[in-house]
């Protein structure tokens, strides 16, 4: 197995020097969104490439959520803020877009739960003449049954069923008392047990259970409670798009 490359190794690799990293960018003299050796997290899946510029090519797509490293930068190519990041789960490097990045720290609305799937949604949470409406119903005419489900979070998977209600469905078990609920699968795509990491394939779209047609029921729970989901009827939502809201605790 070759040898990981240590900090200093990375910053040579990516092509300009560690200076002036902290404090200003390397452009206008304004002041840096993150330092050398921060921890900074994808908003939405991002390309990390070779070089700063959105010509280089790509080292690496990461998902929303993944946690890097600041290794170098700032430095202001085609219009954009770029960072030299190592990317911890995948170890490895490349430059990303400020835009899409923030502190690992934490707290920042939106980076909290993504979305699973891509689709439109067509019930949003809330109060309904039939009933509360504990989560978000989203439709994807397009691809149909089958429609990839990815989890929306980090944790641990279970299946069940639940014929009167979600049909197949998946939960995935939090920290801090949270789950995520996928309901009306057509398949699953994990086992009970199994750990996830946000943007895993863990089933397909589906209509099971009592559902009126193919759509995913998703739900966001703390201590078997509904947590409100920001959305509106009719609004499309992209796989793996940050959720934006800042859920306490997480």
């Amino acid at each position: 197995m070759p040898e990981k490359l240590n900090r200093r190794s990375i910053v040579k690799s990516l092509g300009i020097a560690a200076t002036g990293i902290a404090g200003t960018a390397a452009f206008g003299g304004t002041a840096s969104a993150f330092t050398d050796g921060e921890q900074v997290e994808a908003t939405t899946r991002l390309n990390t490439r070779k070089r700063p510029g959105t010509e280089s090519s790509v080292v690496a797509t990461v998902n929303a959520g993944e946690v890097g490293e600041i290794v170098n930068g700032p430095t202001d190519e085609d219009g954009y803020r770029w960072w030299g990041i190592h990317w911890l789960n995948r170890d490895v490097w490349g430059w990303s877009v400020e835009r899409y990045l923030t502190s690992a720290g934490g707290g920042s609305a939106g980076t909290d739960i993504v979305w699973p799937m891509d689709g439109i949604i067509s019930s949003d949470y809330g109060q309904r003449s039939s009933g509360f409406h504990g989560g978000v119903d989203v439709d994807n005419n397009v691809t149909g049954v089958g429609t990839p489900i990815y989890a929306a979070r980090a944790g641990t998977a279970y299946t069940a069923y639940d014929s009167g209600g979600y049909g197949n469905y998946v939960y995935i078990v939090h920290e801090n008392g949270y789950e995520t609920e996928y309901g009306h699968l057509n398949s699953f795509a994990v086992s009970d047990g199994q750990r996830v990491s946000r943007g895993d394939h863990i089933g397909g779209m589906g209509n099971s259970g009592n559902s009126t047609g193919p759509h995913l029921h998703f739900g966001i729970e703390r201590n078997n409670s509904p947590k409100p989901i920001p959305s509106d009827n009719y609004q499309t939502v992209s796989a793996l798009g940050a959720i934006q809201k800042d859920y306490s605790g997480l």
